[in-house]
């Protein structure tokens, strides 16, 4: 019957070596989503190679591929199984969890949630909390996102859309408009920078904290800003938790 069949929850982060921002911001998620959905296994792993292969050599912990993952799904006879990306936007990474789903489509129902912003709601949820953190500061808001795809720049683009619709005093930017930085909208003074990304990993302390003639805070200290980081990645807010279980319940109609 329907009610016995196995089901399961597979989320995939890109993934983190350090077992401490995991900790902050990837388990979060994880909790949330277990508390959630209690009928369902929950499987959780790292689409980053890169990634999987530094923590097996680092601490000798062997994470699989979510193609392996989806094998051993297989082989113990599951039959609905929703991917639940951690991505923040639907890119690259997301198409490739797509074709691993059809490549399944014979054997297991299978779903792909969307990523934490794929409608303008998303968006909006999570920039109430920042402006519930936030907007008591007396400081302006410099929010950093990690840039690349094509994609992801219309994403930055929404997200100052709302955080200006919501009257927060907040720039956004990206860690590849460092050579820009002259450019921002900030008047000298306080700063505060919230990372707009799953996990503040290794990005942060590099690119951002270091004392490197070309790291942000370098940077900005030289224009004459007082530079303050929040290093907390969005998997550690609520609003975010409570999007990734909105886009699973929305997967899981789909088997109706």
């Amino acid at each position: 019957s329907l009610k016995h069949m196995k089901k399961a929850i597979l989320m995939i982060s890109f993934g983190t070596s350090h077992l401490a921002q995991k900790k902050e911001s990837i388990d979060p998620c994880i909790e949330a989503i277990k508390e959630a959905f209690k009928e369902w296994d929950i499987y959780e792993t790292f689409s980053s190679g890169f990634l999987r292969k530094k923590l097996k050599e680092e601490q000798g912990l062997v994470l699989p591929s979510p193609k392996e993952l989806m094998e051993k799904l297989k082989e113990l006879g599951y039959k609905q199984v929703i991917i639940q990306p951690l991505f923040l936007i639907e890119g690259i990474e997301y198409d490739k969890l797509i074709e691993l789903a059809k490549s399944y489509e014979k054997d297991i129902q299978v779903q792909v949630g969307k990523a934490l912003l794929s409608q303008r709601e998303d968006y909006k949820a999570l920039v109430q909390e920042i402006v519930r953190e936030y907007s008591q500061m007396e400081t302006q808001l410099l929010v950093l996102g990690h840039g690349s795809t094509h994609e992801a720049h219309t994403s930055y683009h929404i997200l100052q859309e709302v955080l200006d619709e919501a009257g927060l005093k907040a720039c956004v930017t990206t860690l590849e408009d460092r050579d820009k930085i002259y450019t921002l909208p900030l008047e000298k003074g306080k700063v505060t920078l919230i990372p707009f990304m799953l996990v503040a990993g290794n990005h942060i302390l590099k690119d951002v904290l270091s004392d490197e003639e070309t790291s942000w805070k370098s940077g900005l200290t030289k224009l004459g800003y007082d530079l303050e980081v929040i290093q907390r990645g969005l998997g550690s807010y609520k609003s975010t938790s409570q999007i990734y279980i909105q886009h699973i319940g929305n997967a899981m109609r789909l088997y109706k």
